[in-house]
């Protein structure tokens, strides 16, 4: 369990209040607190986070393994403890799901049991709000007028056009970087290239029912943990070193072909050994890219540009 923290908590700041958003993603969950007051400030003040990898075997089964169920009351039973030693109220915790939780048969029998571990009720997100949360993230935290937003999960692809700073349509496809790597990748060797074609032709056949997306615009941005490792990783690979941060960076398709080539050539295993790709991402990261490197060929767009907020932030 990863935790980081500024410990500038609601006792530190005069009359500050806190609120904690726990983010039940298919690879990752984040329990994440904001400290805000009275005035137009916020601050994100502390972070735990877990590789769950609650989707994994969904795509094969249709349903959450045992396996993966068990690593999610136990990491639930921990946000609990946190919450409760941080003395943050009930109301004041906002736990959500996406898409593995909303597509398996068995997710509601898991969100029973959820409730019962942590005391606290999960709203499931519909791929609609999913996507509005991601928009709301990225327009508050970037200049972006005009163009598209990205956000990319283990589970699901959420995709938004934006005109004048305004959603004004959005799609979801089953694209994440779990599901697909179940699916169309090799988990033991190096990929192959008719592999690489699949995914490709995979992504683009979905994007293709997608009639605004040649049109949105140049811009893109992108958000979601394997995004920011991919931005992460073509920083380190441009010697500009991993403490400067990613958001702003942006990917260019040049650099994603590279990035592609790279990972494809590694063994799953490998591929969190690159500097920037977090282990627990590593076997899922050249799926990732995959896509990535899809919508940005299928919109036109002049590059991937990187937010660190997501929806978390968004909510």
């Amino acid at each position: 369990m990863s935790w980081r923290t500024t410990r500038a908590t609601a006792q530190d700041e005069q009359g500050s209040r806190q609120v904690a958003v726990i983010d039940l993603g298919s690879n990752s969950w984040r329990l994440v607190v904001f400290s805000y007051g009275a005035g137009p400030w916020w601050k994100r003040t502390d972070e735990l986070y877990e590789t769950v990898r609650i989707g994994a075997g969904l795509a094969r089964t249709g349903e959450l393994s045992t396996l993966a169920m068990e690593r999610g009351l136990e990491t639930l039973a921990v946000f609990e403890r946190f919450c409760r030693a941080g003395r943050i109220e009930p109301q004041d915790i906002h736990p959500v799901a996406t898409s593995a939780i909303r597509d398996a048969s068995n997710g509601p029998a898991f969100l029973v049991e959820a409730e019962r571990v942590s005391g606290v009720t999960i709203e499931v997100l519909s791929a609609e709000d999913e996507a509005h949360f991601g928009y709301v993230a990225a327009v508050n935290t970037t200049t972006l007028e005009n163009g598209a937003v990205l956000d990319l999960g283990g589970g699901s692809l959420q995709l938004t056009e934006v005109h004048g700073r305004r959603a004004a349509a959005s799609a979801s496809f089953p694209l994440g970087a779990v599901r697909l790597t179940e699916e169309l990748l090799s988990a033991d060797r190096p990929a192959k290239k008719k592999e690489l074609s699949r995914v490709r032709a995979h992504a683009r056949e979905a994007l293709d029912s997608l009639p605004w997306l040649a049109g949105a615009g140049e811009r893109l941005v992108g958000m979601g943990g394997a995004v920011r490792n991919l931005a992460a990783a073509a920083q380190a690979a441009a010697g500009d070193g991993l403490d400067l941060g990613v958001q702003g960076f942006v990917i260019t398709p040049e650099v994603l072909a590279n990035l592609v080539e790279q990972l494809a050539e590694l063994n799953p295993a490998e591929r969190g050994s690159v500097a920037g790709v977090k282990p627990g991402r590593g076997d899922i990261v050249l799926a990732a890219a995959l896509v990535l490197e899809t919508v940005v060929e299928a919109g036109g767009f002049a590059g991937l540009e990187v937010t660190e907020a997501g929806l978390r932030e968004g909510l």
